[in-house]
């Protein structure tokens, strides 16, 4: 985050840039091959991750109460809430897998429900709310 537009909000920026408070969160990428048993009629597609872009954020554990009264009944096991800057948005949406101290959480697919959240807020930072991995 530039410092010119958390000017107005200093608490934020200390939230995001000191150790204490934020958390390193690993996002990884994937390219799309196609495998050794590829066929044209199935699309079975190879993914194979990347290196990871390591981000920081404000990472809170969401209680399994909060997600089911709070967000709409999402499965009540290990969830995490993120607060980042807005521009980690497209991460987001196009990552293949997200970690967190050693363990994954979904991603962000138009096919997986309400899994993951996403949701803009104020001064440019943005809400993930991201559940692990069965």
């Amino acid at each position: 985050m530039s410092l010119k537009r958390l000017k107005k909000i200093p608490f934020a920026s200390h939230i995001f840039k000191h150790d204490d408070f934020s958390s390193k969160i690993r996002i990884y990428f994937s390219t799309k091959t196609a495998g050794e048993y590829f066929d044209p009629y199935e699309q079975n597609y190879t993914y194979t991750n990347l290196n990871p872009v390591t981000i920081r954020g404000y990472v809170s554990e969401v209680t399994s109460e909060a997600l089911v009264y709070k967000q709409y009944g999402l499965q009540n096991m290990g969830a995490k809430e993120i607060l980042c800057d807005a521009k980690y948005k497209s991460y987001f949406e196009l990552s293949n897998k997200v970690e967190i101290d050693g363990d994954n959480y979904t991603v962000f697919k138009e096919g997986t429900g309400s899994k993951t959240l996403i949701s803009n807020r104020t001064k440019k930072i943005i809400r993930v709310l991201i559940t692990r991995d069965d």
